[in-house]
């Protein structure tokens, strides 16, 4: 068996062209629902990992998705990261309706900082990326052409 059609430069080995937009949100919610429920059995509540692992989901999302889903990349953080702190506190504390509550409070206070680190970056990058895709549109300015009035 030969493998010189599967590999190519700097670039993940993956079949087809990447991840669409509902497989960059599935990418999200499936990663950070298993890390968040195996921190909330060792520690109690999700921390540092789920923050790590968070800014880590962004850049496996950026490696492996098309250029058409880094909006889609750049937006699901904070409502995946939502949606999987009330899963896997179900999961973790049951269905008691002010320990769900305090729970999630509390959850979303731990995570703040890392949201916000991760906003900054996937925004940056957002920005940084459209910026490059439009400066090569621009046609040159040529200063030899100005006029003298």
């Amino acid at each position: 068996m030969s493998t010189s059609g599967v590999q190519s430069k700097n670039r993940p080995i993956i079949q087809g062209r990447g991840l669409t937009s509902p497989g960059v949100i599935a990418l999200y919610l499936f990663g950070l629902l298993l890390i968040q429920i195996i921190e909330n059995f060792i520690s109690g509540e999700p921390g540092r990992i789920t923050g790590i692992t968070l800014l880590a989901l962004f850049i496996i999302a950026i490696k492996l998705g098309r250029p058409s889903a880094l909006f889609t990349a750049v937006v699901t953080p904070p409502l995946a990261l939502s949606a999987t702190l009330i899963l896997a506190t179900l999961v973790s504390k049951g269905f008691a309706l002010t320990t769900l509550l305090v729970s999630l409070v509390s959850s979303l206070a731990r995570l703040a900082p890392w949201l916000l680190l991760t906003a900054i970056v996937s925004w940056s990058y957002f920005f940084i990326a459209q910026r490059k895709a439009i400066k090569p549109s621009l046609p040159p300015s040529d200063p030899s052409s100005t006029q003298e009035a």
